[in-house]
């Protein structure tokens, strides 16, 4: 029997997953006139959605991240056309047990990442980025004759100059490359589950603690009328039953009706110590790069994407280190992260129970404390 030898095909980039992260990266590198290629596991793009499918406005960015005010090309991308924004966000409330609430500002919409994610995996193809679907890499291997990493899929296998890992919070590509050395995979990884839900559902962007998602949140986000996504993430092991049988009782009390259910994983340790490995560069939820106080990642999936490609083109034009691409994220996203890390642990170490969460959340207060934290700033007490 003879065995065909499948030849390797060369792009200069290749970059795994076609979620914001990845398709900001592609594009911005094919604007560069970089030959990309994209390879996303999904058939269809942004189906099923990870998230709660709140996205930000461009306000909502600037605000929370440092030194991207002035840059038009991050400020362009985020002005996202008005058919995406099913419902403005203008108002978050917070619900501590007792059921009191704490109400602050809000600068974003709710969508469907179905659509979101097709629109700017669209933007990238424009740009001349190839997208290949329903393709998900199985293997890495190393070539020693060529000193070469081979990525191997079901029909083909591919070589490349710059690899982006953009595969979501299990950072595929980063364990195929270094198994589980924690210096290279997101840690602290919560089990969520969401549903696209039809009821009476609030105009606000609603947000739940206490036993309903214990060391966690539960989460509704109105996406038009009588219609929302409503989702819990709770630490692993906090909780007496899966986390989607927390999720269908919570809608059940409140009358909604689940129209569709989904889960995942979102890593809530931080970011990863190493996002750059070789030619190998890890960017939004396999980085790590998602708030661990509020789950919130599209922003920094979108501008870590933004700084690879930036980071990728400045090696081939002037030799930079391909490690820029880690100061930039830190410089622009640490701050944020940082006290977003703490907040997230303050939460594992006091708020157990009911009775002790209410009693902590009240005692931080509305503006100094809980909105500061929702917000990745430090509460009040310790500047």
């Amino acid at each position: 029997m003879t065995v065909v030898q499948r030849p390797v095909i060369h792009h200069e980039v290749i970059v795994v997953g076609a979620g914001p992260a990845g398709s900001a990266c592609a594009q911005k590198l094919a604007e560069c006139g970089l030959d990309v290629l994209v390879l996303e596991r999904r058939k269809i793009i942004g189906n099923p959605a990870q998230c709660g499918e709140c996205i930000p406005n461009w306000g909502e960015v600037v605000q929370t991240f440092s030194n991207i005010e002035n840059d038009e090309w991050l400020q362009q991308y985020f002005d996202f056309p008005q058919w995406l924004q099913l419902h403005r966000l203008d108002f978050m409330r917070v619900f501590l047990p007792s059921g009191k609430s704490y109400g602050f500002e809000l600068d974003a919409f709710a969508g469907h990442r179905l659509h979101f994610d097709g629109y700017l995996a669209e933007k990238a193809i424009k740009a001349g980025a190839k997208i290949q679907i329903d393709t998900a890499v199985i293997n890495m291997i190393h070539q020693s004759s060529k000193n070469r990493d081979i990525l191997i899929t079901k029909d083909a296998k591919y070589s490349f100059d710059y690899l982006v890992d953009a595969s979501g919070s299990l950072a595929h590509m980063m364990r195929l490359k270094h198994g589980k050395n924690p210096q290279f995979r997101p840690g602290d990884q919560v089990p969520t589950a969401y549903a696209q839900v039809h009821g009476d559902v609030p105009e606000t962007f609603d947000v739940f603690i206490g036993s309903v998602a214990p060391s966690g949140y539960a989460w509704i986000i109105p996406k038009g009328p009588n219609f929302a996504n409503v989702g819990i993430g709770a630490r692993a092991g906090k909780l007496r039953h899966p986390v989607k049988k927390h999720l269908l009782d919570f809608c059940a009390d409140l009358k909604l009706e689940i129209l569709s259910i989904g889960g995942g994983w979102i890593p809530m340790g931080g970011p990863v110590p190493t996002m750059v490995s070789g030619n190998i560069l890890a960017i939004g939820d396999a980085a790590g790069l998602v708030m661990p106080s509020n789950g919130g990642g599209i922003s920094q999936a979108i501008i870590s994407g933004y700084f690879a490609a930036q980071s990728i083109q400045e090696h081939i034009l002037h030799n930079t280190p391909l490690e820029s691409y880690q100061k930039k994220v830190e410089d622009s996203m640490g701050r944020a992260l940082k006290n977003s890390l703490r907040t997230k642990n303050m939460g594992y170490t006091f708020l157990r129970g009911d009775v002790m969460t209410e009693l902590v959340l009240r005692t931080l207060g509305p503006i100094g404390g809980i909105k500061r934290a929702m917000e990745c700033d430090k509460p009040l007490f310790l500047l």
